[in-house]
């Protein structure tokens, strides 16, 4: 492209292959990059470029979001093992074992941070896998100004993983749940302190009613700052090498711009609200351009699935056939994959996958399904998630919604309130759920939900730019939001290039009239009427129908029936939609999973678009149209299924 013109083109927010993708343009193109006198070719440059800008501002989706990004050093989607052994031999055995069966390719954690490990990582770095390690002294790993802290000699260990193209990094797990809760809880100080203890608490605690905070904040931005000095001082004492992991808090959009390597979410366990945090994930990911993870925990209340029979110690379950069933792992590995994840990890997986974590390594029940899930990953092309509404909220909306405050401690204001109940109560919820014949609810219920609307959304912070904001078919400001001049600007610059614009009246009379009409003339921007929710009685940011009619419009495909939970990605090919039924599997953590086969979901799917054909993935079926225009599909309990269409 003449670089009169592709500057031209950015300025427009067009990028080069935006502009070849459109055919009829093409004769006009090489006009202009034919040999020509210079200000001929100016004034035709600038001709193409306004046809350009104004072409574009009417398809919106031309412009693709962005792919999932992958793990430095991998060409592909990873799947980890949760541990590793301490001796080289062992660990080559092992690595040797995986790549044989397909079990994985990496390690989350792998060996501990730190000189000793050097040989353990040179093995991991020969093997081209990425790896995860434990922080030194982890027992402490959350603990600002504590002992983790990675010291010269074993830093200097890491850069073999450097010097190999692979990523590494230093776990900081479930910092938002330390610095929220544990950090007021002496019995855990005690068990993390030890001998320290009378000497040292002082030093440390902080008050349960200050959520964390050294002061009490009185401010969001105070939060702010606070939450980041915490995070800033952990990615000091890793040399800057630290993947943020959080669980029981939304803070992935503040970890990605703070510095993390990668960001990194913890699910299963007792965690709730997994949805709304792939959407986080992804929208961070895709606001700053970094890989983002999954770890799947076992826990279930006071119980754990590892190897071997049940068993009960003290308050404690383990066993195969305690913590979370067979079904939600499976369940949440693929949606995690097809969601974007550059690698998934299933946690405490070499307790679980391994009837013995040594030679010869026979496999478990969970280990020959994760061979055949990991399997399926390869041998398909998951494409890139189509989420055309990005939720934008302001920068220092800090949700957190397991802690039930704005950033743990704050009370929620009537905008904080939007936004937990367009997440968990309209975009991830539904209350049409399947009723267990001799149970009272299902314990596992909570951790996928149907999505009456399809998982249509990322979520953004107002720190993003207008380019990205492009990307999106859609944005719905939601929430308390500040209009700084920057954020104006570069919604302007969306609305030009073709994106909707939805916000609350709140926002209409934030920016002004002056500043609206301005929005409104570059582009398509409207003023939301919010309703009353059915279930919580609370105002909401935008009614379910916008949701639905944005669902009807946007999405290439219509699924009527059964209310399932369901995401749709363009691949290479065509598009494929995920379909997953979270029903008909009971589970309780300490006993075996009960499956209920009237939970079975019946579904129709009518692609809006001419296909030539359309696959099942999981039953490797041709599927066809029936005379009503739509495919029917069956979906057991528990079950996921993925249909295929390659487009004409």
């Amino acid at each position: 492209m003449p670089f009169n013109l592709w500057v031209l083109c950015v300025i427009a927010g067009i990028d080069e292959g935006h502009f070849r993708r459109h055919k009829c343009w093409m004769p006009s193109f090489k006009l202009v990059t034919n040999p020509m006198p210079f200000r001929l070719r100016a004034v035709a440059c600038w001709i193409m470029a306004c046809f350009v800008c104004f072409n574009s501002r009417a398809q919106p989706t031309d412009n693709p979001l962005l792919m999932p990004r992958l793990l430095p050093g991998q060409p592909t989607f990873v799947f980890s093992l949760y541990g590793s052994p301490g001796e080289v031999d062992q660990l080559k055995d092992l690595i040797a074992f995986m790549k044989e069966k397909g079990l994985g390719g990496g390690f989350d954690p792998g060996p501990g941070a730190g000189v000793q490990a050097a040989p353990l990582l040179t093995a991991i770095a020969e093997a081209g896998w990425p790896v995860v390690c434990y922080p030194p002294d982890g027992g402490r790993m959350q603990v600002k100004g504590g002992t983790s802290v990675l010291d010269p000699a074993g830093e200097h260990a890491l850069r073999v993983l450097d010097r190999a193209g692979q990523f590494g990094a230093i776990q900081l797990g479930e910092w938002g749940y330390h610095f929220h809760r544990l950090t007021s809880d002496t019995n855990w100080w005690k068990a993390v302190l030890g001998d320290d203890y009378e000497t040292q608490i002082q030093h440390f605690l902080i008050p349960a009613e200050q959520r964390g905070y050294a002061r009490a904040p009185q401010t969001r931005r105070d939060c702010y700052e606070q939450l980041r000095e915490y995070f800033y001082w952990h990615r000091q004492a890793k040399s800057g090498r630290l993947i943020s992991v959080t669980g029981h808090s939304h803070y992935e959009a503040y970890a990605a711009e703070w510095g993390t390597a990668a960001i990194g979410l913890e699910v299963g366990e007792n965690i709730r609200f997994t949805q709304s945090k792939f959407a986080f994930a992804r929208g961070a990911s895709r606001q700053w351009n970094l890989p983002w993870t999954v770890q799947v925990s076992p826990w279930f209340g006071p119980s754990v699935t590892t190897r071997g029979p049940l068993k009960k110690e003290g308050n404690i379950t383990s066993g195969m056939d305690a913590g979370h069933s067979l079904s939600l792992y499976e369940r949440m590995w693929l949606h995690a994959w097809f969601a974007g994840a550059a690698m998934v990890t299933p946690e405490n997986s070499i307790r679980i996958f391994f009837e013995e974590a040594r030679h010869p390594w026979p496999l478990t029940e969970q280990g020959r399904a994760a061979v055949r899930v990991h399997t399926f990953m390869q041998d398909h092309d998951r494409g890139n998630p189509y989420t055309p509404l990005l939720v934008v909220l302001d920068h220092m909306a800090g949700y957190a919604p397991y802690h039930a405050r704005t950033w743990g401690v704050l009370e929620r204001t009537p905008g904080d309130w939007e936004i937990f109940d367009l997440l968990e109560r309209q975009l991830y919820f539904s209350s049409e759920r399947f009723t267990y014949p001799d149970q009272t609810g299902n314990p596992e219920a909570d951790y996928l939900h149907p999505t009456p609307q399809g998982e249509i959304a990322d979520v953004m912070l107002n720190t993003v730019n207008g380019a990205t904001m492009s990307r999106y078919p859609c944005l719905l400001l939601v929430g308390d939001m500040n209009f700084s001049p920057f954020f104006l600007f570069e919604l302007e610059k969306a609305a030009r290039a073709g994106s909707r614009i939805l916000m609350h009246p709140r926002h209409a009379a934030a920016i002004g009239e002056a500043a609206l009409n301005k929005l409104r003339a570059a582009g398509q921007v409207s003023v939301t009427s919010p309703e009353r929710h059915a279930e919580t009685d609370r105002m909401t940011a935008v009614s379910s129908d916008t949701l639905a009619k944005l669902s009807r419009e946007f999405l290439p495909i219509e699924l009527s029936g059964d209310v399932i939970q369901y995401q749709v990605n363009r691949n290479a090919k065509g598009w494929v939609i995920e379909l997953i039924n979270n029903d008909g599997v009971y589970k309780t953590g300490d006993q075996p999973a009960k499956i209920y086969p009237q939970a079975t979901a019946s579904i129709r799917l009518k692609p809006r678009f001419r296909f030539q054909s359309a696959r099942e993935w999981i039953t490797r079926t041709t599927l066809k149209v029936d005379e009503t225009g739509s495919i029917p599909l069956q979906i057991p309990p528990g079950e996921t299924r993925f249909v295929a269409f390659e487009i004409k």
